[in-house]
């Protein structure tokens, strides 16, 4: 969600991929390879990361080092709550623009066409109707 506002470096990319990704651990090949970057543009960036703590080592197979999002950083929990505001208001725009409608639609309609069981004592039902 970051590349919709500060667009697509590579910086943004690797700082997007760990975000969507937190929970697991990578590579330097493979965050690479899932930020759509080449691993020279990683290591251009590199000492940025690690000076603003923003990855952290979680172990390492042999010589191959993994690396995970510091979510202890204040740097990447402030990234991470601008990522979902620009999540959540792309979200608001798309829904505006669909113009969803919530209309009434009696009991004897939605049984017609769904054939679901209705609660007792329900009289309507309201259902979302979607224009386009």
């Amino acid at each position: 969600m970051l590349e919709d506002l500060f667009g697509n470096g590579p910086l943004v990319k690797i700082i997007d991929f760990f975000l969507e990704n937190r929970f697991w651990d990578y590579t330097k090949t493979d965050i690479a390879s899932h930020s759509a970057i080449s691993r020279t543009q990683l290591y251009k960036v590199w000492s940025v990361i690690l000076e603003a703590e923003l990855v952290k080592e979680t172990r390492k197979i042999g010589a191959t080092t993994l690396y995970q999002v510091n979510m202890d950083s204040p740097i990447m929990r402030r990234l991470e709550k601008l990522s979902l505001t620009i999540a959540d208001e792309k979200n608001k725009k798309t829904l505006e623009t669909e113009e969803l409608q919530l209309e009434e639609v009696s009991v004897e309609d939605m049984v017609a066409v769904k054939r679901s069981p209705i609660p007792e004592g329900k009289k309507t039902v309201t259902m979302r109707k979607i224009t386009a």
